[in-house]
């Protein structure tokens, strides 16, 4: 869970994907891809004050990713827990998360 609350991340089964669910509305914000292979994610953070999250697995690997697409959506739909200013400070050229190498 985020520090505001706000936003909530989960794992499949398999650890290839990682899920951003908003609190509120319970609707699925955005998907990451955390790799290809099977892997047993054992731990999600969210940074304190960046609009980022890292995973980490049982394969020795630690994926960052940027969540700016969810965090758009959640303005547009007057979520409580980001400002503009957050949103702003977090752009990303390509407006896309990269894949983790």
């Amino acid at each position: 869970m985020n520090p505001d609350g706000t936003l909530v991340a989960t794992s499949s089964v398999s650890g290839t994907r990682i899920k951003i669910w908003s609190v509120e509305s319970g609707q699925l914000l955005q998907e990451l891809r955390r790799g290809s292979t099977h892997a047993l994610v054992t731990g999600i953070v969210f940074h304190p004050s960046l609009n980022v999250i890292a995973a980490c697995s049982d394969k020795s690997t630690v994926h960052i990713f940027e969540f700016k697409m969810s965090v758009e959506k959640s303005l547009e739909q007057k979520h409580f827990g980001f400002s503009e200013k957050d949103a702003d400070r977090n752009t990303n050229t390509e407006g896309n998360n990269k894949r983790s190498s």
